[in-house]
């Protein structure tokens, strides 16, 4: 009888040694979503974005930027620019007026899509985060979360942040949907400025957005994520933006 008991007694203390490891678990991963989460993220919203169908075509003589395996083309306006700082995936070019100040900048670079940067286990990578506990995000999830919505690159990603429903997590949130929610939100705070954003279909796949006297242009092909900046705008007009675009080729 008394072993009976004994064996009872710690059968109830197991069981409370559980629920209360499980309680505490639980309101630690809630505490720490909310405590490495920018609350503006669940407060933003946007509006349904621009697109812009670009047809392409060839140019003669055109100006060719070289990275480590590929190279883009353009439609050569870029005479007058000097070549400002080069590395194997990133170029910058700058024109100089007859002041000697900069009257406008060009970049481009050759880089790895979000959706490679998410999977990857670099520690360079602005995802790392997602390798690490408390809020440890499996790649085996990651790829769940991407299947479950239908991401399949950086558009789809970029078109289900911009769309997608947010909440607020507490302590009866499932911890995989506490996971799903940090994990979208981080991916958000990830993206550029997403505010006034214009997608690029047609002959090109990619999206455009506008900064502070600047527009940056992302562009996916073969698997890499080509960026293009357009810095002071009262030389790069929209015009000259989306003539320059029209004429992009990609060696590969």
């Amino acid at each position: 009888m008394e072993s009976q008991m004994s064996r009872k007694n710690f059968i109830i203390f197991l069981t409370l040694f559980y629920v209360f490891l499980y309680i505490v678990l639980k309101l630690f991963i809630v505490f720490t979503q909310d405590l490495f989460m920018n609350h503006e993220v669940y407060d933003k919203t946007y509006n349904i974005g621009n697109v812009e169908k670009i047809t392409t075509t060839s140019s003669e003589n055109p100006f060719v930027v070289s990275f480590d395996k590929n190279s883009i083309k353009f439609k050569n306006v870029f005479q007058s620019f000097a070549l400002e700082e080069q590395e194997n995936n990133y170029q910058s070019y700058a024109f100089y007026g007859d002041d000697g100040l900069v009257k406008a900048v060009f970049m481009v670079g050759e880089y790895e899509t979000q959706l490679h940067n998410i999977h990857s286990y670099n520690e360079d990578s602005y995802y790392y985060e997602f390798n690490h506990f408390p809020l440890y995000i499996s790649d085996l999830l990651k790829k769940h979360y991407l299947k479950k919505y239908n991401i399949e690159d950086d558009i789809d990603l970029i078109k289900f942040i911009r769309e997608r429903k947010k909440i607020k997590c507490n302590f009866f949130t499932p911890v995989t949907k506490i996971k799903e929610n940090y994990f979208f939100n981080f991916v958000e705070l990830a993206l550029p400025n997403l505010d006034q954003i214009t997608y690029l279909e047609g002959d090109l796949n990619g999206y455009m957005f506008e900064g502070d006297n600047y527009k940056r242009v992302f562009l996916l092909k073969n698997d890499k994520l080509y960026c293009l900046t357009f810095h002071k705008l009262d030389y790069f007009t929209d015009d000259l933006i989306y003539e320059i675009l029209s004429s992009i080729e990609f060696n590969s």
